[in-house]
């Protein structure tokens, strides 16, 4: 008895379908070549994104800010009155900050000029009104205040030259007289810097002071300051003496600072 076998009858409906499909997959490969070679092609005109990409990196990683290395040891070049004028005081007298008298302008600097060139020299080393010592500047040395100072009083009419009284210096007998009475008086506080003393030595710790002058350090040490009592605590000690031993550490603070 042999198995009869009935086969479906396949309606154009059902070709349709198997054509449609057989197509599809080489249908689809094509669509995917061909856009490939335009993807390529619109990115031949486009700048290359490997640079592109490496220099977001570097803009990201960049430093925010410069270490400039300083020599401590380079030697220390002066400025000029017109280069300390741009760089420190023409914040003030360039607009007229502060009640500052306006660069060239002659009717704020005439009463000035009329002072005299030493009192404009003192108000401007060590403040006056609302203006701060040294243009607010502390490293400015004597010399280039005194040029800042010239520069700004001739811009409006005066004839200064930029000076500064020499202070006397002290014979080898004061400065000998003057270390005994440190060993007598001051050396308790100043050879070891207790209670904030200024250590004999410490170049750093008596640059501001010494550049007070020494009529501001003689005040201090006869009427007390600092935080220290007057005449190192020895009321008995005499004023002349009193400055020796001034004479004798602001000698010592000076060796040390060169």
């Amino acid at each position: 008895m042999s198995d009869h076998i009935e086969m479906t009858k396949t309606t154009p409906k059902d070709f349709l379908l198997a054509t449609l499909g057989g197509l599809f997959a080489p249908g689809l490969a094509i669509f995917l070549i061909v856009m490939l070679v335009l993807g390529v092609r619109a990115g031949m005109g486009s700048p290359d994104a490997a640079p592109m990409t490496d220099q977001a990196v570097r803009e990201r990683i960049q430093s925010f800010g410069v270490s400039v290395a300083v020599d401590p040891n380079a030697p220390r070049v002066e400025r000029s009155g017109e280069v300390v004028y741009a760089e420190v005081c023409a914040g003030c007298h360039e607009s007229g900050a502060l009640a500052a008298p306006k660069f060239k302008e002659k009717a704020d600097w005439a009463k000035r000029i009329g002072s005299g060139y030493d009192t404009l020299l003192g108000h401007a080393l060590k403040g006056f009104n609302k203006m701060p010592a040294r243009g607010g500047d502390p490293d400015l040395s004597d010399m280039e205040v005194a040029r800042a100072t010239v520069h700004m009083a001739n811009a409006a009419g005066a004839n200064f030259q930029p000076t500064l009284k020499k202070e006397p210096e002290p014979s080898a007998a004061d400065l000998a007289r003057g270390k005994m009475v440190y060993a007598d008086n001051c050396a308790s506080c100043h050879d070891t810097g207790v209670t904030g003393a200024q250590k004999l030595n410490d170049a750093k710790a008596w640059a501001p002071l010494l550049k007070e002058g020494k009529a501001y350090l003689y005040s201090a040490a006869i009427n007390g300051s600092f935080g220290g009592p007057a005449k190192g605590g020895n009321e008995k000690l005499s004023d002349a003496d009193t400055r020796v031993a001034v004479d004798y550490m602001v000698a010592e603070a000076k060796a040390a600072a060169n």
